[in-house]
């Protein structure tokens, strides 16, 4: 069954066409989104078998976390453990194209995670995923619609070339057209002490990193 594909508008996107979304997502399904980064993977992060579904289109290792995207940091602090230094990031960079890696609560799946103790938070500057977010009420997956070792994708073109027939797995294509902006998301993991950058994407992880560190070094100077 060929995949539907249906036109948004990225600055007003039709509410009735992310109702749709929104329901695939909440039965498991797998859809096509567009983010701030490219186009992802979306589907509910809390469903092990959508989960799966993602993990086989992708061709990537069960080891290798995937990163969640929420629609605030309220909705983050239902996942994630957050510091002072994570509420400065998100304050100052989200929404944006910055992945915060914080403590996993234990509530997102195992899977998810790769069994780490720790959990990637994202939220996109993309209306239209942040608004799948908030009428869900889920977390959701946010990684590139691709396949694991290849480029991103950036137009539902790309997506379907790279997928081939496999596309036909996919529930739903929201397309936004050919995304302006191409790169990754920077990851920053506040997990660990001192904080560590494991992937340098559109925020320079240089200023990133001097924010951060004056949280902990002040940590230091307050013990006795």
């Amino acid at each position: 069954m060929k995949t539907k594909i249906e036109k948004v508008d990225a600055t007003d996107p039709d509410e009735k066409i992310l109702e749709h979304a929104a329901k695939l997502l909440t039965k498991g399904e797998v859809i096509v989104c567009p983010t701030d980064t490219g186009y992802a993977f979306t589907a509910n992060a809390l469903d092990t078998r959508a989960l799966t579904k993602v993990f086989h289109l992708k061709g990537r290792s069960f080891s290798n976390p995937i990163h969640i995207a929420v629609s605030s940091v309220a909705e983050a602090e239902k996942y994630a453990v957050f510091n002072d230094a994570a509420h400065f990031l998100a304050a100052h960079y989200l929404p944006g194209a910055l992945t915060i890696v914080l403590p996993n609560k234990g509530i997102v799946p195992s899977m998810l995670v790769g069994g780490l103790n720790s959990v990637g938070i994202r939220i996109p500057a993309n209306r239209i995923i942040l608004r799948l977010a908030e009428i869900t009420g889920l977390p959701l997956t946010a990684t590139s619609a691709n396949i694991s070792g290849k480029p991103g994708t950036y137009s539902v073109e790309e997506v379907a070339a790279q997928l081939g027939e496999n596309m036909q797995q996919v529930a739903l294509v929201l397309d936004q057209g050919p995304l302006k902006i191409r790169g990754v998301s920077t990851i920053v993991d506040l997990s660990v002490t001192p904080p560590q950058l494991i992937r340098q994407g559109l925020i320079g992880w240089v200023n990133i990193r001097d924010e951060v560190n004056m949280f902990y070094h002040t940590k230091e100077e307050n013990q006795p």
